[in-house]
């Protein structure tokens, strides 16, 4: 992810956020939930053509905020920080979601 954003490239950050995804999914412990979010990835994956601004903010600017989320939440996992990592985790979809609802907006 930290390569796409140096490089400015929100098709390959995207691509490499949901490897991420995978991953941590592949760690689930409810193999059924894994195993459906995991091609439920795969299936959007691979009808990705491009990737597009959802709110006034740059595209750029928004990927190297999504993927100081993801860090600080691979880091929250690693450290087994249950409280920072639930945090994050809420912060990641409220985040997605304000963008969501700015884009409806328009």
């Amino acid at each position: 992810m930290e390569h796409a954003v140096d490089a400015a490239d929100p098709v390959a950050f995207v691509h490499a956020n949901w490897r991420l995804h995978a991953a941590i999914a592949a760690i689930s412990p409810n193999v059924l939930l894994s195993s459906l979010y995991t091609h439920l990835l795969d299936l959007i994956e691979s009808h990705t053509l491009t990737v597009l601004p959802t709110s006034e903010q740059p595209l750029g600017e928004y990927i190297a905020h999504r993927h100081e989320l993801h860090r600080d939440l691979v880091d929250a996992l690693d450290r087994q920080d249950r409280d920072e990592a639930l945090r994050l985790i809420h912060e990641h979809h409220t985040s997605l979601q304000s963008s969501e609802d700015h884009a409806a907006e328009r």
